[in-house]
């Protein structure tokens, strides 16, 4: 089978320009093609600095806007650079094709770049980011894993499986359909987890919020686990330990696959859809 790996980098191509033409470089349009446009692709993008949009689009290829942010001066002096003007230095950033599997990433954990993308409506995700960066997805029909440290996480329109995850952010998700026999889950630490999902959905429901409510809209049917399941256990150095288990557990439309929201300082919402 034919392969093909086509690798772009902005930080070489800034080092060569001139200072005037560097200073207006302030975004990239690049399209990248992939190796079976009849197969759906898998974007995969990790990043410490920066936030990721993806669109869902009828294109057989990958369209990407990079946004590379100036970087903020250095906190700490520097006698050495006294009566020198500074000069502000951006991110550069790779992306790589080969078997339809893009993956995108920054040169810099240092310095911030947004990405912007649209891909073909049917694309499988991987897609992470740290700080000062916000992940919106839209439109994309595939498994999405997404996870942000600090920021938000928003799915609008999406359908397939879905593992999202924030630690101080919110959760918010949109599905139009769901993947039969798999299991999802919406977590956050220390923001609101709300899920729409489409209301002939069957799956089994474990809602948990530690500081927070628990509301629906579904004919969720507790099931008997949904009083707290006290368990015990033993460890090999003979300690004995109890742990009671306060998550709601029960089934909307018969039940199906297990479906967790949970969240430790907000509410948690469970919508039906239209």
């Amino acid at each position: 089978m034919r392969m093909r790996q086509c690798v772009w980098g902005l930080a070489f191509v800034l080092g060569s320009m001139p200072l005037a033409a560097r200073q207006q470089a302030d975004s990239d349009r690049i399209s990248v093609p992939l190796s079976d446009p009849s197969r759906p692709a898998v974007i995969d993008i990790s990043l410490v600095q920066g936030s990721i949009t993806v669109r869902g689009t009828n294109r057989k290829d990958v369209a990407v806007v990079a946004r590379p942010e100036t970087d903020r001066p250095n906190r700490r002096s520097d006698p050495d650079a006294t009566g020198l003007r500074r000069i502000p230095q951006s991110a550069g950033y790779k992306i790589t094709e080969q078997g339809n599997r893009i993956k995108m990433s920054s040169d810099s954990p240092n310095r911030a770049i947004t990405f912007e993308i649209e891909a073909p409506s049917r694309t499988n995700l991987k897609l992470s980011t740290v700080n000062g960066g916000e992940i919106l997805v839209e439109n994309i029909e595939g498994d999405l894993e997404v996870s942000n440290v600090n920021g938000s996480v928003t799915l609008n329109g999406v359908a397939g499986s879905v593992v999202a995850g924030a630690t101080n952010g919110s959760v918010r998700a949109t599905l139009t359909r769901v993947t039969d026999a798999r299991e999802m889950a919406f977590t956050s630490l220390n923001g609101t987890v709300d899920v729409t999902l489409p209301p002939t959905t069957k799956a089994n429901l474990r809602l948990q919020s530690d500081h927070g409510d628990v509301y629906s809209d579904f004919d969720v049917q507790l099931a008997p686990s949904s009083t707290p399941v006290i368990q015990e256990s033993r460890s090999s150095n003979g300690r004995y330990r109890i742990s009671r288990n306060r998550s709601i557990v029960g089934t909307i439309n018969g039940g199906g696959p297990e479906f967790e929201l949970r969240t430790f300082n907000s509410n948690v919402y469970v919508r039906k859809g239209r």
